[in-house]
């Protein structure tokens, strides 16, 4: 069904229903992004419609104008999936002018200066603010808000670069691989972690925005750079060995991260996903790498990979000496189609149910492939996170 179709579905549907509810909310304005509204000039910003009394006013009269129903239709710029009741989850593109109380409105957020020993719950980490997009390797502006760039600096002649992706774990670490910290490599090309960056999507572009599909342009907030105070490689991780076992590294921040919709982390797995394989599972990567084109892409990019037997894929590996354990996951292997250059460090996700909603989690950090990248048959390892939950939770520190 078309996006267009969908939102005049869904006001219609909220009309035949609505029988006088809301207009109560007495919680502070959030909003998701700026925006330009139907039939205006002035800019505005993506709420709740209950934050836009004019829009929420029309809603509940039930109007039956067409010209009314149309600018309703064209004014929805999301859904609020974290909330329930379908009514209070649509987003519009509200003018200042008729924003609620005329108040300065603020970017939705969860506390995020807790201590750094602390993981989030499935309350706050883990989830998408939108609808996911299927069959595409474009991603939207607020999809996987967890993803991280590594940001090095070189000192002859001094300059900055991306290399390696990562993920979000709480206000205060991103876990990504070891190699991005430690490697031949980068003792070759001199250049050292300095930073990280979150709530990236265009590297081009500072604030990012993009236009939906009814027409409406929305941005984010403006990226973040942080200063990385330590990094953290696992103790048995070996930087040029064969296998590259215990590929896994934790980098604490110098200051903790406010999370909003565009900054969140992602859940790392517990209970029967800590000790699950994922065999035959899909899962989903994302990241900056390289493109079939070698170079890398400015915008975040995604893929959806299906996970190898393990027993399977040292058979493949096998040949060039290399000796998997269950530390470890296989996924990918179609041509063209794979995690490459610059995506190292980044989440191998997962989406399981929680609390009614879906909710991602790291099951894996992405370790190395063959080269050229998706090469058919041969799929990307990745170190197993559930292998290290402990080790990971002993580094946290408050």
């Amino acid at each position: 069904m078309a996006y267009k179709e969908r939102n005049f579905f869904l006001l219609s549907l909220i009309l035949s229903t609505l029988a006088g509810l809301f207009l109560g909310a007495d919680a502070a304005q959030i909003t998701f992004g700026t925006c330009t509204p139907p039939q205006s000039e002035e800019r505005g910003q993506c709420v709740h419609i209950t934050d836009c009394p004019f829009l929420a006013n029309l809603l509940a009269s039930g109007t039956k104008d067409p010209a009314q129903r149309t600018l309703l239709s064209k004014s929805q710029c999301g859904l609020d999936n974290r909330v329930e009741g379908l009514m209070n989850r649509i987003l519009v593109c509200c003018p200042h002018s008729e924003q609620k109380d005329k108040e300065e409105p603020r970017t939705t957020e969860v506390e995020g200066q807790q201590p750094g020993n602390l993981l989030p719950g499935s309350d706050v980490c883990g989830f998408l603010f939108a609808d996911r997009i299927f069959g595409g390797t474009n991603t939207s502006l607020w999809e996987y808000p967890w993803m991280v760039l590594l940001r090095y600096k070189k000192l002859f002649p001094e300059s900055y670069m991306f290399g390696c992706g990562g993920a979000l774990l709480n206000s205060r670490y991103v876990l990504t691989a070891g190699h991005c910290v430690s490697s031949r490599d980068l003792e070759k090309s001199g250049a050292t972690l300095n930073s990280v960056r979150l709530g990236e999507w265009d590297t081009r572009t500072d604030p990012d925005c993009a236009v939906q599909m009814n027409g409406k342009r929305i941005c984010a907030p403006n990226h973040i750079d942080i200063e990385v105070e330590k990094h953290i490689i696992h103790e048995q991780y070996t930087p040029n060995s064969v296998d590259q076992r215990n590929d896994i590294a934790l980098l604490r921040l110098k200051q903790s991260v406010t999370y909003t919709d565009y900054v969140r982390p992602i859940c790392l797995p517990t209970g029967d996903l800590v000790r699950n394989n994922f065999v035959g599972y899909g899962m989903d990567v994302a990241g900056w790498g390289l493109t079939e084109n070698l170079v890398n892409s400015p915008t975040k990019l995604k893929l959806t990979v299906n996970v190898w037997n393990l027993t399977s894929c040292q058979e493949k590996y096998s040949t060039f000496k290399v000796k998997l354990d269950d530390t470890q996951i296989c996924a990918g292997g179609l041509f063209g189609y794979d995690t490459c250059g610059g995506d190292s460090g980044g989440p191998l996700m997962v989406g399981n149910t929680s609390g009614g909603r879906e909710v991602f989690y790291i099951a894996g950090v992405t370790s190395y492939g063959t080269k050229p990248c998706g090469l058919k048959g041969w799929p990307g390892v990745y170190t197993r996170t559930g292998a290290f939950i402990e080790w990971i939770q002993q580094k946290l520190e408050a």
